[in-house]
């Protein structure tokens, strides 16, 4: 396959199939040359970003039951056209080719040739390329001021951050890579660190800079024992270990091949001793006997937060399946309050907006659980990276 064509079996199985994007990209751009790495993938993102409003273009013109693959292969043209700013033949003779039969190939080649222009819309749902009910859900939740900062981080392509590991290495020990470091913990390059020694050698781990903020919310001593309930990928924990001794810390996941990741991932940052779980999170109590400090829980949830990075999230989460993240989410918090020492500190946290599974589900959790009371909370919207919220809730009574 050629790139137009790996582009669109990524695309189309990420809508159809609901498969992860990074994983499928990951995979099969290997098979192409390097040189057509970066184009691919630069196309495969744009569409996904801007779906909506590619879709937009040609809703009159196609029926609502044309295959989806019909539908992709106008996106990628259209956005190749417009955005990448490609000649008009080029982008015509290429996607007419996409087409599987005569049929479709004179169908796209007559509507390619009719669009000469990307008109507006109306809709602020297709302007900020989200499907209708997510615009609805945010906006019944959020004031307009808050809602247009939220579209305005959807809309941003966000940078790669980096994580530095303090037990192996200082800030300065990475200027030669080009680096801009954001803070003590976190830095930014223009290059792709990914493939330099310093990174193979455990120096620093990829994070998102808001996410490496969370851990100073626990209010951490070197002695505080720490269950970190939904670990993976488990730069959270790492976070942790500037302050934690590793032996006092436990990393638990659901899923057996994640919790593979934070191990392999700790030895190469050279943390030792880790305790590893593989539990549901719900029955951690019935499986540990002892209490902790400090509990992080990264609970699952919608992603509401993250589509400026992750933009097939906008085609993964439904808004039946909302119910069924709450009730999950509420059955964890529930599962650690026994867990908890008293005075000791759950952090909640989740990388979602929907105010359903945030301050409104600890809400709920706190009017059954007289025991806890809630120290602090916030909701982090910024440009710096990726929107996400946080609840610090204490066990103030035995």
């Amino acid at each position: 396959m050629n790139q137009r064509e790996t582009a669109l079996e990524i695309l189309y199985k990420t809508i159809k199939e609901e498969s992860y994007s990074n994983l499928l990209m990951r995979k099969e751009l290997e098979k192409l040359p390097q040189i057509q790495r970066a184009f691919t993938t630069n196309l495969i993102n744009g569409v996904l970003r801007k779906y909506e409003y590619l879709s937009y273009q040609f809703r009159d013109e196609v029926k609502s039951d044309t295959a989806l693959r019909i539908r992709l292969i106008l996106c990628m043209a259209l956005y190749e056209r417009f955005y990448l700013k490609e000649k008009d033949y080029v982008v015509n003779n290429e996607y007419v080719e996409l087409g599987r039969n005569r049929h479709e190939k004179a169908f796209i080649n007559a509507l390619l040739h009719k669009m000469k222009a990307l008109k507006e819309a109306e809709d602020p749902w297709i302007r900020f390329n989200l499907p209708e009910w997510i615009y609805r859900l945010l906006s019944s939740q959020y004031d307009e001021k808050t809602l247009k900062k939220i579209l305005n981080v959807y809309q941003k392509i966000p940078s790669v951050y980096y994580r530095i590991n303090k037990k192996k290495c200082r800030m300065e020990d990475l200027e030669k890579l080009n680096i801009t470091a954001l803070n003590e913990d976190v830095f930014t390059s223009t290059e792709n660190l990914l493939t330099t020694e310093e990174y193979k050698n455990g120096y620093f781990y990829v994070q998102d800079y808001n996410s490496a903020s969370l851990y100073r919310h626990l209010d951490l001593e070197k002695d505080h024992t720490l269950l970190d309930v939904c670990s993976a990928p488990g730069s959270k924990l790492f976070n942790c270990l500037d302050v934690l001794k590793p032996e006092n810390c436990y990393a638990n996941d659901l899923h057996e091949n994640r919790v593979k990741l934070i191990r392999k991932m700790a030895e190469k940052l050279d943390y030792k001793d880790i305790h590893y779980l593989n539990q549901d999170g719900r029955k951690l109590k019935d499986v540990l006997d002892l209490q902790f400090d400090r509990i992080m829980l990264d609970a699952p949830c919608s992603g509401l937060g993250v589509i400026g990075r992750k933009p097939d999230l906008k085609f993964h989460v439904r808004p039946e399946s909302l119910d069924e993240l709450e009730k999950l989410q509420l059955e964890l918090l529930h599962s650690v309050k026994e867990l908890t020492k008293t005075d000791g500190i759950v952090l909640y946290s989740t990388c979602t907006l929907n105010r359903k599974e945030n301050d409104r589900l600890v809400r709920k959790f706190l009017n059954e659980e007289e025991r806890f009371e809630l120290l602090e909370e916030d909701t982090i919207i910024n440009e710096a990276g990726d929107a996400f919220y946080y609840a610090k809730i204490k066990r103030a009574k035995e």
